[in-house]
C-alpha cells in the first residue's frame, strides 16, 4: 500500500474554496489526488511553518503538544493579520480540530514517520479558515455524548464557534476538515 502525505502538490488553497459552504462542496466533489492543490509545495514536518500574507502552514506531531503549539502558532498569526478579535472563537475551534486529528487520525503502525499534521490558517477576502489536513478518511461524525462524558463535544463546538465547518476527502490523501469566520466586524 502506498501512503502518501495529506496533502502535496505545488500551488496554493486560493483556487480551492475549503471556507465555501457546505453546499458547494457537495456539489463540487474533491479533484483527483493529481489536480489537488494543497497550503504548501510539500507538507511540512512537525515544527516546521511558514507565514504570508494570506497562508500560514504548520507541521504537527500527533500527540498533545501539537494543539498548544497551534494554538500558540494561531496567536501570532492573528496577531500579524491584525484578526485578534477573532482570537478566542479561533483558539477554542483549533484546539478541536487538532485534537481530533491527533485521536483519530494517527496513521497506522510503521507509518507514522511518513505523516504529520498540516495546519493551516487560509486569509482569503472576508473570510479566514482554519484547516487541519490528516491522512484518516474516517468522517468527522458528531455524537450527543454522555453528561458525564469527559469528550465527543468537539464537532458541536466548532459548529457553535465558527461561521462554517466542513470535511472533505482528499481521495488517497486523507482528508481536510476545516472551519471558517467571518472576519468583516
Amino acid at each position: 500500500m502506498t501512503a502518501y502525505p495529506a496533502h502535496s502538490g505545488p500551488g496554493d488553497l486560493s483556487a480551492v474554496p475549503f471556507f465555501a459552504p457546505r453546499s458547494y462542496l457537495r456539489a463540487n466533489p474533491a479533484p483527483a489526488p493529481w489536480d489537488w492543490t494543497g497550503l504548501s509545495a510539500a507538507p511540512l514536518p512537525a515544527g516546521d511553518l511558514f507565514v504570508n500574507a494570506a497562508t500560514a502552514v504548520q507541521g504537527l506531531a500527533f500527540n498533545a503538544a501539537s494543539v498548544k503549539a497551534a494554538r500558540d502558532f494561531t496567536t501570532r498569526v492573528l496577531r500579524e493579520w491584525e484578526l485578534e478579535p477573532l482570537r478566542s472563537d479561533t483558539l477554542l475551534v483549533v484546539s478541536e480540530l487538532v485534537t481530533n486529528a491527533c485521536r483519530h487520525a494517527v496513521p497506522g503502525a510503521g507509518a507514522l514517520s511518513d505523516w504529520s499534521i498540516q495546519f493551516g490558517l487560509v486569509r482569503h477576502e472576508s473570510r479566514l479558515a482554519c484547516l487541519v489536513f490528516d491522512p484518516s478518511t474516517e468522517e468527522p461524525v458528531r455524537v450527543d455524548p454522555d453528561e458525564r462524558a469527559e469528550g465527543g463535544r468537539g464537532l458541536a463546538l466548532i459548529e457553535a464557534f465558527s461561521s462554517d465547518w466542513g470535511w472533505r476527502a482528499l481521495r488517497g490523501q486523507g482528508k481536510v476538515v476545516w472551519a471558517s469566520f467571518d472576519t468583516a466586524a
